[in-house]
């Protein structure tokens, strides 16, 4: 729908109601229109009214529901589903996926392009999933080849509509790492199980950095190894290596990221500070690493507040703010200050 056309919609449900409440918000996606206000009259009354209003000017699939919080017992929100072509075949997402698993192949084998992989789509369609079971209308996954180490700069979904609250904005993002990050333990340990131990090398090359959980599998998979020799990853190995860095730094509560929707979700306004206080360490550790000074600059391009959802105090429960300690933890255990560094 074009721009010009939800602009008219907005204006004609406004003057169908605007004896009846005071409208604050509204937010306009492909997929539908959501507005929100503070009644003039009771609740019951205003659902009657407005849905016969509604109705004969030919909106008939809006749905009216009350979102009453602490400081606004009398506030409703109204969405209006916009029709959508039914969705064919996207051969978009389809071609960029399949040059993603050529670029992968071509950079580390048909194993680790397999596993790794696979560790992205479970990473996106737990989101993908979770955003359909909550009424979020989002893309099929996009995924990105690039001329890199990985043979990709990942993946991302769209997201075409409001979101509703923080609870369906929780459920959205902490799917994606939780699920990845479990696919990538398997991979690890499968690879771990293939790999080998050499003795110190005069020769350059990719050294990885160590995690916490990488180095607990280390030593799980290989007891007494020494300072001075080296475990020769199998390319599975590498796939879930990958597979926890690409998690950890989805984990970062910046902005649109996955730690910043999870961060929001549970600190509301405190996920600005958090944000900022991350990007200040993140700069301080590129002493060591300077490619986190490109993650600082993402952060401030992305702007490191998140916008607020529609029904913005409807609680997330106690069972979430755990699942977010859980996330806080997998991202503790997949932090390195030096992911990765090139030696001659």
């Amino acid at each position: 729908m074009k721009r010009e056309d939800v602009h008219e919609r907005v204006a004609q449900i406004r003057r169908l109601l605007d004896d009846l409440w005071h409208l604050d918000t509204v937010q306009a996606a492909p997929s539908a229109i959501v507005l929100a206000g503070e009644v003039r009259v009771p609740i019951p009354d205003f659902e009657v009214t407005a849905n016969g209003r509604l109705l004969a000017a030919g909106y008939n699939n809006a749905v009216i529901e009350h979102a009453a919080t602490l400081r606004s017992p009398w506030r409703v929100m109204i969405t209006v589903p916009i029709a959508r072509r039914a969705e064919g075949v996207p051969w978009l997402n389809v071609a960029l996926f399949c040059a993603t698993v050529a670029s992968t192949i071509l950079m580390g084998g048909p194993a680790f392009a397999f596993w790794f992989l696979t560790i992205l789509l479970f990473h996106e369609f737990g989101h993908f999933i979770l955003a359909r079971k909550r009424d979020i209308d989002a893309s099929w996954p996009y995924f990105i080849p690039a001329p890199n180490i990985l043979g990709t700069f990942g993946a991302f979904i769209r997201l075409r509509s409001p979101i509703r609250d923080r609870v369906g904005l929780f459920d959205m993002a902490v799917a994606g790492p939780l699920a990845g990050f479990v696919v990538a333990i398997v991979a690890l340990a499968v690879g771990m199980s293939l790999s080998t131990v050499a003795g110190p090398s005069t020769e350059g090359g990719v050294y990885l950095g160590e995690s916490l959980i990488f180095r607990l599998m280390s030593a799980v998979f290989f007891p007494g190894v020494g300072s001075e020799q080296n475990i020769i990853l199998h390319p599975i190995a590498f796939a879930g290596w990958a597979g926890l860095l690409v998690t950890m730094l989805n984990l970062l509560p910046l902005g649109q990221l996955d730690g910043g929707h999870i961060a929001y979700a549970i600190f509301r306004k405190g996920q600005r500070w958090l944000a900022l206080v991350t990007m200040a360490a993140l700069a301080a550790v590129s002493y060591w690493w300077p490619w986190w000074l490109m993650w600082v600059a993402i952060g401030l391009f992305m702007r490191p507040e998140h916008p607020p959802t529609l029904h913005d105090e409807a609680p997330v429960g106690r069972g979430r703010v755990i699942l977010g300690i859980v996330a806080l933890v997998i991202f503790a255990l997949c932090f390195s200050p030096v992911p990765f560094r090139f030696e001659p």
